[in-house]
């Protein structure tokens, strides 16, 4: 948990390059949303690009939950993006929607390295902020970063 005004704090404006690009994962709160937009990009020196749905559904795809009015718990979350102005690469498109059943660990988001990558360069350097499991060929950053990597990744009797 970050408050707007911690997130807004962060020094990603003077690592993230003139190409980068800023995903940023947002509960349906349209007081976050507006924060984001208007006080947190314009900090970090990115515009609003465009902004994607994921839907969770059940294993049978049905949505979790019903769609009800705002402040509601909604079955989606909202992933925005930012970029610097002088972009060489295409933006993700505006209001895809990418569907998946959520995982049980609480607030398991699932990856988006793969759908990413026609908006990135080849050979991308990537970063995660805030992550909770390591993705091949990015650098993850978090108090949390191992938190859903499972034990039988890792190798328990290492000899010498």
């Amino acid at each position: 948990m970050m408050y707007n005004n911690d997130l807004k704090n962060l020094d990603l404006h003077s690592i993230l390059s003139e190409n980068g690009l800023v995903a940023v994962w947002c509960t349906n709160s349209i007081q976050h949303l507006n924060m984001l937009k208007n006080e947190i990009f314009p900090k970090w020196n990115v515009k609003f690009a465009s902004k994607w749905y994921w839907l969770k559904v059940t294993q049978s795809g049905e949505v979790i939950c019903s769609f009800s009015p705002p402040p509601g718990k909604q079955p989606f979350e909202q992933i925005i993006f930012g970029c610097r102005n002088s972009r060489k690469f295409r933006n993700p498109p505006n209001a895809k929607i990418v569907v998946s059943v959520p995982s049980a660990l609480h607030s398991h988001k699932p990856p988006l390295s793969e759908l990413l990558k026609l908006y990135l360069p080849n050979d991308p350097k990537c970063l995660e902020v805030f992550a909770r499991y390591l993705l091949p060929n990015w650098t993850s950053y978090g108090n949390e970063v191992l938190k859903f990597q499972h034990e039988s990744l890792y190798d328990m009797n290492i000899s010498e």
